[in-house]
């Protein structure tokens, strides 16, 4: 099965490797390359959070405690008010403890947010989400070069094969892949993003199966600027993405990292060009410099869609500031 799709997938070769060594030069900071072309507004009709407190937030804080993060979870539902704004929390499953926080949280049997699992792109992994009867899951797949041929030392074709045979593996266990596309700021969106999650449409469509993607800006290499080139203009990313694929927005997410400050108004942007969904942490705690604060995407999200505020509960929102106040970042 793998030979088969590899081999049909020898166009994504097209230009590779591609390192965009204009835009990211080895001597010194990343560059904005501005090409005078610009985007129109596609802001979906419906906007929404997804969380990222116990997964990546976890990377940040050396220990929360399974009783502090079914607090935390709590709280977010109480937030949520039953609006579904928070769509999701998502977890890391590797050790006991994230075990443990996972159980903890699924014992709410909240509607939203509904617990959601992160691993690797490893079938072995998707088999212990289906153990704790997790029916989503994020599926971590690179997509630069800078990942498919230094790390993986792999060509596009090879891991678009892989990637397959992993979302093929996920709906057989009767799990709904969050694809997660990291490093897309240093990626070849038009001849290989797109392409990719093309064929995975396609695969999922003869499946009859359905598939989100989660946009991954890894190292915060996105700018909020419509008229600057792919791949760091988020405007484009998103537009571009959308367009091509005509995945609805419902299944496109934004998840950003703050390493050159931009993490709030990238998520923005993210809702604006056409994807419903941002994912963020509160606080915005991270590996290294973070993520989008829940908290400010929240107060973002109610002011381009103000149908939205009547009903979320922004008590609970403070009262969740101030219980993760007690949290140490590890430094």
């Amino acid at each position: 099965m793998v030979s088969a799709a590899k081999k049909s997938f020898q166009n994504f070769e097209k230009g590779a490797p591609n390192y965009f060594k204009e835009i990211f030069p080895y001597e010194s900071i990343p560059r904005v390359i501005f090409d005078s072309i610009s985007v129109p507004l596609n802001i979906p009709s419906k906007l929404y959070v997804t969380d990222s407190t116990f997964r990546e937030g976890q990377q940040a804080i050396s220990y929360i405690g399974k009783e502090n993060v079914a607090k935390i979870f709590e709280y977010l539902h109480y937030i949520d008010n039953g609006t579904g704004t928070i769509k999701y929390s998502e977890f890391f499953l590797y050790t006991n403890y994230h075990r443990q926080c996972v159980q903890e949280c699924l014992k709410k049997r909240f509607k939203f947010p509904k617990v959601v699992g992160w691993v690797r792109s490893k079938k072995e992994e998707l088999k212990l989400a289906k153990e704790f009867g997790l029916d989503e899951v994020g599926i971590l797949m690179s997509c630069s070069d800078y990942h498919i041929y230094k790390k993986f030392q792999k060509t596009r074709s090879e891991i678009a094969a892989q990637y397959i045979d992993v979302i093929q593996e996920a709906f057989s266990l009767g799990i709904t892949p969050r694809v997660h596309l990291e490093d897309i700021t240093r990626s070849d969106i038009e001849n290989f993003v797109i392409p990719l999650m093309l064929a995975i449409e396609e695969m999922a469509k003869k499946c009859d199966k359905k598939v989100y993607f989660k946009l991954c800006d890894t190292l915060g290499f996105g700018v909020p600027y419509e008229y600057a080139s792919l791949p760091r203009s988020v405007p484009k990313i998103i537009y571009t993405i959308s367009k091509s694929t005509n995945i609805p927005p419902e299944r496109l997410e934004w998840h950003g990292h703050n390493d050159f400050y931009k993490a709030q108004s990238n998520a923005v942007c993210a809702w604006l060009y056409g994807a419903s969904m941002v994912n963020c942490s509160i606080r915005g705690i991270g590996e290294r410099t973070g993520i989008a604060a829940l908290e400010v995407a929240i107060l973002d999200l109610v002011q381009i869609k103000a149908e939205n505020a009547p009903n979320l509960n922004f008590e609970a929102l403070d009262e969740l500031l101030e219980f993760t106040s007690r949290f140490e970042v590890m430094k």
